[in-house]
């Protein structure tokens, strides 16, 4: 952290001290998306070489990637070449905690910083407490870095001399420091570990698949404009992998700057350059913020100030993580039809569907529920109806991104963009925000300060993912069926039916909600939010 340039506090807001460590930290949650998204990848290119290397078992006449494979070929081959993506990322992991040139603060002229600095970290209480250097490279910055086993804080000569100069430059240089313990009491340091082997992969990865996919299309044949579509999206695979762990980073750096702001919010505030006038997020610099590994000085200020602004919901997160749920859905298809065949695509479709819905309800319901306690105010139904969009533009660009259906053959890569599928996909999306907004709404008249998250989590989350894995299951199915089926009727030879899109419709609401299941599903829509209502604890409602 530069002046003037973990676990994240409880901040101050209308109804008083919220609890937020109820909630899933936005770190653990970005962190578990970036490896989620990049494992995807590496699985692809790891599982599509295996089984080109593997010999084949029976005598095949179709397609080569259909024909069977010796099983124990295919699972070490897998392994060994996830473990040649991983490697690249595990040295520089490991490289990157050596010690820097440095000397040792207490062996310096700045003997008052270290005896201040020794203070700092006896009141951080860290389990392991860091060496403290001077770099004189850094100037007027500061980091941390190392092992868990043997941290170090890298300290500036100008940082030091900050000191000296008054209670303004004190300040400074307390918060500075506080910042960065407030990395190592949020075990920063592993994390960050493990966000370098995962970025490293991502990389790799990508190299490599853009590398094998060129060889393979140009090997049969294809056309160029059919090479460059499958290059970008290799490519943007890879991006989508970098913006994750970029947008990692930047809440990394909010998280710590509100812990260190707990005991000095002014001085916080100081060296963040509140009075310095600068105005650098705007234009072009704010479209770049996105590739930024540090946030831009005005949005840590804002954050600082309204920390409900960067707990709240991110419009830029929540369509990383449609935009990875996406990705999932063909990826993890062909998992499926790999292992049942493509005779069981039905089941694969649905399993796939629930998964998927499961685990991007829990991202979006987390998501609007800390925007519900951490916003200014409750939140309303218009911020919503505008996740729900987000959601769903989100998942239709990962499907169309996703490479796996691509060389499979089992299916067709991305949804279908008729107008009326489009549409479904939407209001699916925006109906599903819609509710678990409601619900949390519900429970924030009785809790709103958050101090009995637990019971509500128990209360919501279980019919919260039942309702999103099912609507996901039947938008997914319906979206493969209409996508084969639009592509069918292209064909010569094919009679298509004359509105495909309403056959489909009709066939797969009758497949995918019977009788059961379409009770189930609107019983837990009307009675959760009552349920919300009447089980919010009383006590501590604010009085009209």
């Amino acid at each position: 952290m530069k002046p003037a340039a973990s676990r994240p506090p409880r901040p101050s807001g209308p109804s008083g001290s919220l609890d937020i460590e109820a909630f899933p930290s936005d770190l653990s949650l970005m962190l578990l998306l970036l490896v989620v998204s990049v494992l995807a990848q590496d699985l692809f290119f790891a599982l599509w070489m295996a089984t080109l290397q593997a010999p084949v078992t029976e005598l095949c006449t179709g397609s080569a990637l259909d024909c069977p494979r010796d099983a124990g070929a295919m699972v070490s081959g897998t392994v060994n070449y996830l473990l040649m993506l991983l490697t690249p990322g595990l040295a520089i992991g490991a490289s990157t905690g050596r010690r820097r040139r440095a000397t040792p603060l207490a062996e310096t002229p700045f003997h008052g910083a270290a005896e201040a600095v020794g203070s700092l970290i006896r009141e951080a209480r860290l389990s392991r407490k860091p060496v403290v250097m001077l770099d004189p490279r850094l100037a007027s910055a500061a980091y941390v870095t190392g092992q868990q086993h043997r941290p170090l804080l890298m300290l500036g000569p100008e940082l030091l001399v900050l000191r000296g100069k008054g209670d303004h430059g004190r300040r400074i240089f307390d918060t500075v420091v506080r910042h960065e313990l407030a990395h190592l009491r949020g075990r920063d340091l592993q994390t960050y570990h493990v966000l370098t082997v995962f970025r490293r992969s991502n990389l790799v990865a990508g190299a490599f698949i853009v590398f094998a996919i060129t060889l393979d299309v140009l090997n049969l044949n294809s056309t160029p404009g059919a090479l460059v579509v499958t290059l970008l999206r290799a490519l943007l695979l890879t991006l989508l992998g970098e913006l994750i762990s970029r947008a990692y980073l930047r809440v990394r750096e909010h998280h710590a700057d509100l812990h260190a702001g707990r005991t000095d919010r002014d001085g916080l505030l100081a060296a963040l350059g509140a009075n310095s006038g600068r105005a650098d997020g705007t234009g072009a610099a704010r479209l770049r913020s996105w590739l930024r590994h540090h946030p831009l000085g005005d949005e840590r200020l804002g954050v600082a100030r309204t920390p409900g602004r960067m707990l709240a919901s991110s419009p830029g997160r929540v369509f990383l993580g449609a935009t990875v749920a996406g990705v999932l859905l063909p990826t993890l298809q062909d998992m499926l039809l790999r292992f049942y065949g493509p005779e069981r695509g039905a089941l694969t479709m649905i399993l796939c569907g629930l998964l998927v819905g499961v685990a991007l309800t829990l991202f979006v319901g987390f998501t609007l529920w800390r925007h519900q306690w951490y916003a200014a105010g409750p939140a309303r139904l218009g911020r919503s109806a505008l996740t729900g969009l987000i959601v769903a533009v989100g998942v239709v660009a990962g499907g169309w991104l996703a490479l796996y259906t691509r060389v499979s053959g089992y299916g067709l890569s991305g949804m279908p963009l008729e107008p009326s599928f489009l549409a479904v996909v939407v209001v699916a999306a925006v109906l599903l925000c819609g509710w678990l907004t409601v619900v949390g709404a519900q429970w924030y008249r009785g809790d709103p300060e958050a101090q009995r998250m637990p019971r509500f989590l128990k209360l919501a989350v279980v019919p919260a993912c039942l309702l999103g894995g099912w609507l996901m299951a039947g938008v997914w199915v319906w979206g493969v069926t209409l996508q084969g089926v639009l592509t069918a009727c292209s064909m010569k030879g094919y009679r298509c039916v004359t509105n495909p899109d309403r056959a489909v419709a009709e066939a797969v609401t009758g497949f995918i909600a019977p009788g059961p299941v379409l009770v189930a599903v609107m019983l837990i829509a009307l009675a959760v939010p009552l349920a919300a209502r009447f089980a919010a604890p009383v006590t501590d409602r604010i009085s009209r």
